[in-house]
């Protein structure tokens, strides 16, 4: 089912980009928020990690220069360390709730690097479009 995610919200977000203009966080990132729509925590922490990237690498680009490839990177990373983060501070506050942890390594870095493009809001909303389809593709596929 992992790969019917991938595979369609590939397909919606480019043609919702091509449509609107607006990116989605990364074309497989809401293939994989899709899979989770019945966890909303980890949307929620998800969105939380990317965020968190997206504070830290705007502040790295005050100090380095960050453009193309090595800002790309640097949301990849941090996205990683922040889902990490996150999932150990959680761990430690909320003993034995792995719905409270962030889905993927990439998917915040993901997320974040548009965000940073287009702002969080659009993205946000971009995503939640093409999550939302993508989910209900996946409805119809398992009946």
């Amino acid at each position: 089912m992992a790969a019917v995610s991938i595979v369609v919200s590939i397909v919606f977000g480019f043609l919702f980009g091509e449509a609107t203009g607006w990116l989605s966080g990364g074309l497989v990132a809401p293939g994989y928020l899709a899979l989770y729509v019945d966890q909303p925590l980890r949307i929620l922490m998800t969105w939380t990690a990317a965020m968190l990237a997206l504070l830290v690498v705007k502040l790295l680009s005050r100090v380095t220069i960050l453009f193309g490839r090595r800002r790309f990177m640097a949301f990849i990373l941090t996205g990683i360390l922040a889902g990490a983060l996150l999932d150990a501070f959680t761990g430690w506050l909320f003993v034995g709730t792995p719905e409270m942890r962030a889905i993927g390594y990439v998917v915040p870095g993901l997320i974040a690097n548009d965000s940073w493009k287009q702002g969080p809001w659009r993205t946000l909303l971009a995503s939640a479009v093409i999550t939302l389809a993508t989910r209900t593709v996946l409805m119809l596929v398992a009946r």
